[in-house]
C-alpha cells in the first residue's frame, strides 16, 4: 500500500488515533502488570532466599549438635571400656592370687598325706561338664 492512496481525511485519522491510543493503553497496563508481578518475584525469591540460609543454618546447627553427642558418646565409651578393662585386669589379678593360694595350699597336704584313690578317680574322671563364662552381651 502506498500512503498516497490513503485518504487522509478527519475521521480516518480520529479512527488511526483511537486504535494506536488504545494499543497504546493495553501496552500501558501491560507494562504495569508486569512490572507488579517481576516486584512479586523478587518478593518471593528474597524470601526464598532467606527461607533457605535459615534452613542452612539449621541444618548446620544439627549436624554440629549431633557432633558434639557423637563426641560425647565417643568419650563415655571410651571411658567405660576403660574402666572394664581395668575390673577385667583387677579380676584376672585376683584370679592369679587365688589360683596360687589354691596351689599353695594343696601342695603342703599332697606332701603329707596323699588322697585316697577314689577321690584321684574322681579328680582324673570328670564326670560333670565345666561351667562355661556367660557370654558379654551384644548391644547393638
Amino acid at each position: 500500500m502506498d500512503l498516497s492512496k490513503i485518504a487522509l481525511d478527519l475521521p480516518m485519522l480520529k479512527l488511526s488515533l483511537a486504535i494506536v491510543g488504545g494499543l497504546l493503553i493495553i501496552a500501558m497496563v501491560r507494562i504495569m502488570f508486569l512490572l507488579r508481578t517481576n516486584s512479586r518475584l523478587r518478593d518471593s525469591t528474597s524470601k526464598m532466599e532467606q527461607q533457605v540460609l535459615n534452613q542452612h543454618q539449621a541444618l548446620l546447627s544439627v549436624r554440629s549438635d549431633s557432633n558434639a553427642w557423637r563426641g560425647e558418646l565417643q568419650r563415655m565409651f571410651d571411658s567405660f571400656r576403660a574402666e572394664f578393662s581395668k575390673r577385667l585386669e583387677e579380676s584376672e589379678q585376683r584370679y592369679q592370687e587365688v589360683q596360687q593360694r589354691c596351689e599353695t595350699a594343696v601342695k603342703p597336704a599332697e606332701v603329707f598325706s596323699p588322697p585316697p584313690p577314689a577321690v584321684l578317680a574322681k579328680i582324673v574322671t570328670p564326670e560333670e561338664k565345666p561351667v562355661l563364662p556367660v557370654p558379654a552381651l551384644n548391644i547393638s
